[in-house]
């Protein structure tokens, strides 16, 4: 594992407050030499279960957005690619699953689904006359699937009407097909985040980077009950202020 300043600093954020917060519970119990030793092993095991749990989690999140971001390159290529391409692509995978694909109605027909698949991969979607059309292109006793990256609630109702014979197939499926088969487009595209406004948004108090404000302030108020005469109110609030620090540092939000 790579070690980094942000994760020294984690690290050190984990002692400090577990080391404070065991603390204030475990000086009301045991002698004051003895609770400093007993508060610095516990925050020490604190410290190592917190260390893995973040680790795990960064882990997890690296790699979903590495996932995301491969998906909206991959939707960007095959909205971008024209049919004869997207056609070639997708009917390589159905040969991968054992399918045997005809030139019947629709971009390819599936005899043992009875159905014609139709890519509509563009930038626009599908639009309500696109389903009428690929509908009265079949037969009755055949159905006909339709390849897109998203489908409005609109259409999906629009499909609804069609009595299951129209199947809509988002880009998720059609991205979890291509990988199966490494059969995604090799192709980078850069995709380009639209500039967001600031706006005022209460939810930034639950931003992660806010953490070692509630520490310090948890802190404070537990320096405070050794000199003030109401040690309750100081101690309740400083416990309080550590354990919030805490909650934010894990599940905090990343502010963008």
């Amino acid at each position: 594992m790579k070690i980094t300043l942000a994760s020294v600093f984690d690290t050190l954020f984990y002692f400090v407050a577990g080391f404070f917060l065991f603390f204030v519970f475990v000086n009301f119990y045991i002698m004051r030499p003895a609770s400093y030793v007993l508060s610095a092993t516990l925050a020490v095991i604190f410290t190592l279960f917190c260390v893995k749990l973040s680790v795990s989690k960064k882990q997890k999140k690296f790699s979903s957005l590495a996932q995301e971001k491969l998906f909206n390159a991959v939707m960007t290529k095959l909205n971008l690619s024209d049919d004869k391409t997207v056609l070639s692509l997708f009917s390589k995978a159905f040969r991968e699953e054992g399918l045997l694909l005809e030139k019947k109605c629709g971009d390819v027909f599936i005899p043992d689904k009875n159905t014609a698949v139709f890519f509509r991969f563009n930038f626009d979607g599908v639009s309500k006359t696109d389903i009428v059309k690929c509908f009265n292109s079949i037969h009755k006793s055949e159905k006909a699937e339709i390849y897109s990256e998203t489908f409005s609630e609109e259409i999906k109702n629009f499909a609804a009407r069609f009595g299951g014979k129209v199947i809509l197939t988002d880009g998720r499926a059609a991205f979890s097909l291509l990988e199966k088969h490494n059969l995604l487009p090799k192709e980078d595209v850069e995709i380009l985040d639209n500039e967001k406004k600031p706006t005022l948004d209460f939810s930034r108090l639950l931003d992660k980077k806010r953490a070692k404000n509630y520490l310090v302030f948890g802190l404070l108020f537990v320096f405070l009950s050794y000199i003030a005469p109401i040690k309750g109110y100081y101690v309740a609030f400083g416990a309080t202020f550590l354990i919030f620090a805490l909650i934010l540092r894990f599940f905090g939000k990343t502010a963008a």
